[in-house]
């Protein structure tokens, strides 16, 4: 049995974890997490977006996406060439993805990039494991993502917190790279009961996490920290109520 086989049934619904909870809130609470995701981002709000969820969906398997498939799945598919130069194959498979439309954009695409964690632990991983060639790009890519946020020149981001660090390091790409609007969310979500954190032990850890980043004290722009309450898994594996999409219909006139 493979490691997505014993974190998935047969259908790709998760059995438990960060995993579990961001599947639910997608496909069970979509109307909720845009909302929380607005509420979250004051800067995006006012331009009237229209968000379209794209990942993890119940009717694709619940499918995460890195790479090329990640921009297809944003409808950004013309930045593949730009992304192969700036990070190598492999990169980060997105927890939730959705596909964002506002006036102000040329041509309405940006995107919304989500990472989910249910405990502090989970932050934490074995550090970058590319091989000599791919790892001079990604050094690379990451003092550029550090240089733009203004983040200590020591901090370590190949290391325990490199997750953390590739995502930044993404957002930077769309921003400064590509000029595409996106934007970055960390979920946190409070007492899953596979692994319960209180929303007061998730504040302490990420104070100690940035600190490690070299972001103490520095508000990573077009990023937000978003807290949200776990569910239980019979709530994913009740039947959907309405339409077998997940978007709100904030519309732009583009």
């Amino acid at each position: 049995m493979n490691e997505r086989n014993r974190r998935v049934d047969g259908l790709g619904r998760a059995y438990a974890g960060s995993q579990l909870q961001i599947q639910l809130w997608v496909t069970r609470r979509s109307t909720q997490l845009t909302q929380a995701l607005l509420a979250a981002l004051p800067s995006l709000a006012p331009q009237n977006p229209r968000i379209r969820w794209v990942s993890p969906l119940e009717d694709g398997g619940f499918a995460e996406y890195q790479d090329r498939d990640f921009l297809r799945a944003v409808g950004l598919e013309g930045c593949a060439p730009q992304l192969s130069r700036f990070w190598p194959r492999g990169g980060p498979v997105w927890d939730a993805l959705a596909a964002v439309e506002t006036a102000r954009t040329p041509d309405c695409r940006g995107a919304l990039l989500v990472e989910a964690k249910s405990h502090p632990s989970e932050v934490y991983g074995g550090g970058c494991k590319a091989s000599t060639r791919s790892r001079n790009g990604i050094d690379e890519a990451l003092e550029f993502a550090k240089g733009w946020l203004g983040a200590s020149s020591d901090s370590d981001w190949t290391g325990a917190l490199y997750q953390s660090a590739n995502r930044l390091a993404h957002l930077y790409f769309f921003r400064e790279v590509v000029g595409v609007p996106a934007w970055l969310i960390n979920v946190y979500f409070i007492d899953d009961p596979h692994s319960p954190t209180s929303r007061a032990e998730w504040e302490v850890a990420l104070v100690g996490i940035k600190a490690q980043l070299g972001l103490a004290g520095i508000s990573v722009p077009h990023a937000a920290d978003l807290f949200l309450e776990a569910g239980t898994r019979g709530e994913l594996l009740e039947p959907r109520d309405g339409p077998r999409t997940s978007c709100q219909t904030h519309r732009p006139r583009c």
